[in-house]
């Protein structure tokens, strides 16, 4: 009884820290971003399309870039290409798979070469104040947030399959910016590493879904993290989008 309770101390403040980190309201998620007609990609041209988190947005990159725009640069190497990134801020995988849901957005989809996105930190750093007033524990609100960030999940790649059934998604993975660091450090580690886990099993039900792997990225490096100690500065950046380059093809 006295480790449980232990252990949900310590994942109520691994969140909160991390919540707090985020510097955004305690609220919900901002609503999807209003995404304007695009025109059919151009001839000659292969197309980019960036979803998700402040993570894809770039946000922590002190040049304004974020990994998106390395990986675009990376790709025009190849040829010429274009990106429309259409992450937000604050956005949880519901948020994500709200923009979906747009018909733009399938117009955007249906015609991308390549899809990367993000989603999952932000269902995990908003978990524990919705259930503030409620007689739940803080791991009760990760254990519900899991699921739904589950079933959001292959909602998703459903909806993106849908749409483009043969580009190639790529998918970042989940880091922890507090490492291996006291108590609070290891039961962070241990909530990233097993949604993780879940990411890679949902993404094995879909073809031509990849991983892209940032828990190693991060850990020990807090060179790679940006002012706000969660997001990554260009550094950071800079190595998601060479491990996605690594992967992408």
């Amino acid at each position: 009884m006295v480790g449980t309770l232990a252990a949900a101390t310590f994942a109520a403040g691994f969140v909160f820290a991390l919540r707090g980190s985020l510097g955004e309201p305690m609220g919900d998620a901002p609503p999807a971003p209003a995404v304007k007609s695009a025109p059919i990609k151009k001839t000659g041209r292969r197309f980019l399309l960036v979803l998700g988190d402040s993570i894809s947005r770039g946000t922590g990159d002190e040049g304004g870039k974020g990994y998106a725009a390395d990986v675009a640069d990376a790709l025009r190497k190849r040829g010429a290409t274009d990106v429309a990134n259409l992450a937000v801020n604050g956005a949880e995988s519901a948020d994500v798979l709200e923009v979906l849901k747009s018909p733009n957005t399938a117009r955007l989809v249906s015609s991308a070469d390549w899809i990367v996105f993000s989603a999952g930190g932000n269902d995990i750093s908003h978990s524990i104040p919705r259930i503030a007033s409620s007689a739940g524990t803080p791991l009760d609100a990760i254990a519900a947030s899991r699921s739904a960030y589950v079933a959001n999940l292959r909602e998703i790649l459903a909806r993106i399959r849908e749409f483009n059934p043969s580009a190639p998604v790529y998918v970042i993975g989940l880091y922890d910016p507090f490492g291996n660091v006291g108590p609070q450090g290891r039961v962070g580690s241990s909530v990233v590493r097993a949604w993780n886990s879940l990411l890679e099993e949902t993404a094995l039900s879909f073809p031509d879904v990849t991983v892209v792997p940032t828990f190693d990225l991060f850990y020990g490096r807090p060179d790679r993290l940006a002012a706000d100690r969660f997001h990554p500065n260009a550094a950071g950046h800079q190595a998601i989008a060479d491990r996605v380059a690594q992967l992408i093809r």
